[in-house]
């Protein structure tokens, strides 16, 4: 059959039967490749060429958040894809036409988590996972290839976000385009705040920083009639992690759900963002700077103008908040307090002193652990309650 002839159902049959019984043939997955090569082609043009496909050669596919595109649907590589998988011609086509009925796309953002090496799959609930590096060479390979421009950190964990885009297709002769004539759900704006909610989840597990700088769009493997893969979100790539931190799935899914309940929700959110940037920190001021907002955010978020002696406030608050009796709150006291001075000296000198008392690393751990304290209470303290001895 020539690409200028229409086809019929059962030609189409046909065209399948011969490239199964050709397919069997070949025992080496070398032969194959070659057979593939030489005739996915033509099976292609022969599939659009006669019913089903021949009514979606041509067709607008919605990718979602009101972008998509024309694109002539690969027929042929869809149809040996099942063809390999066992499935009969008859429920190939079978399998087209109730794709083309239901008309929904199926995809999923992927992006890497720079700086997280996860210890186990951690599922977040509404298709949301994150999934560990493969422990197989060639299957740690696929993972990674759609990134291998961005030199993923050894152990870099994928985070996997579905969603569904309705209509996921129209033929385009039944009106001009509009921006939204389909729905995603859910939309790229949730996702995205998503995305945030889970780099602050897994700062919090992990003692490094954490970036998600760019998303892939993965469609459906088993679907026809979707847009292939291809960037689908991006952020500003700035600094990022090169190394990848171990970080535990069920630390991570705790500290997730707890975000998700937190009653002031934005204030603790820019807290843990600035323990992330001072994990990206390349100097000491800057770093000192980073950690010093962190716990200002956290432990003054209720400050107005009648409030001072802040740096008073702030070792005292987290006294209070991490000291179990008066030896443990007096050590806190004084590393808040050494930590407020450099963060001062930093911002006033653009320097850090000579006679700075400041472990940043120290810091670093101590704001990690006020800051899932305070995530723990599912909302902030009553300070004026907790500063004079009562219950958290």
């Amino acid at each position: 059959m020539t690409m200028q002839q229409r086809g019929t159902r059962e030609s189409v049959i046909a065209v399948l039967e011969k490239a199964a019984a050709e397919m069997a043939e070949h025992r080496r997955g070398r032969h194959y490749m070659f057979w593939r090569q030489d005739n996915e082609g033509e099976i292609d043009a022969a599939l659009a060429n006669g019913p089903p496909f021949d009514a979606y050669r041509d067709i607008w596919i919605f990718t979602g958040d009101g972008g998509g595109g024309v694109a002539s649907a690969k027929f042929g590589g869809w149809a040996i894809d099942r063809l390999v998988s066992g499935v009969s011609p008859q429920d190939i086509l079978a399998m087209f036409e109730a794709e083309a009925a239901e008309n929904i796309g199926r995809y999923t953002e992927v992006s890497p988590l720079l700086g997280v090496q996860i210890d186990a799959d951690c599922p977040l609930g509404d298709g949301l996972v994150i999934e560990p590096e493969r422990e197989e060479l060639f299957a740690r390979l696929m993972q990674a290839n759609p990134f291998q421009r961005m030199m993923l950190p050894t152990g870099t964990a994928m985070l996997r976000q579905a969603y569904t885009v309705i209509p996921a297709f129209r033929q385009q002769a039944e009106r001009p385009f509009e921006a939204d004539a389909s729905v995603t759900s859910p939309v790229w704006a949730e996702r995205d705040a998503t995305r945030r909610r889970v780099r602050l989840a897994c700062l919090l597990g992990s003692g490094g920083a954490v970036e998600l700088p760019l998303s892939i769009l993965e469609p459906n493997r088993d679907a026809c009639l979707v847009a292939g893969e291809g960037n689908s979100a991006g952020r500003p790539f700035q600094a990022h992690p090169l190394i990848s931190f171990p970080v535990s799935a069920s630390d991570v899914s705790e500290a997730y759900a707890q975000l998700g309940d937190f009653r002031e929700f934005d204030s603790l959110a820019r807290a843990i963002d600035r323990l992330g940037r001072a994990r990206l920190a390349v100097s000491d001021v800057d770093k000192a700077l980073e950690l010093g907002m962190a716990a200002e955010i956290a432990l003054m978020h209720d400050h107005g103008k009648s409030n001072t002696e802040i740096r008073y406030k702030v070792g005292h608050r987290a006294a209070w908040l991490l000291g179990s009796d008066p030896a443990e709150r007096a050590v806190v006291f004084e590393e808040m307090r050494d930590l407020y001075d450099a963060r001062s000296t930093a911002v006033h000198t653009g320097s850090l002193s000579s006679k700075s008392k400041v472990d940043l690393a120290s810091a670093d751990a101590l704001v990690a652990r006020m800051l899932r304290a305070i995530l723990a209470l599912g909302r902030f303290p009553v300070w004026a309650v907790l500063t004079m001895g009562g219950e958290l």
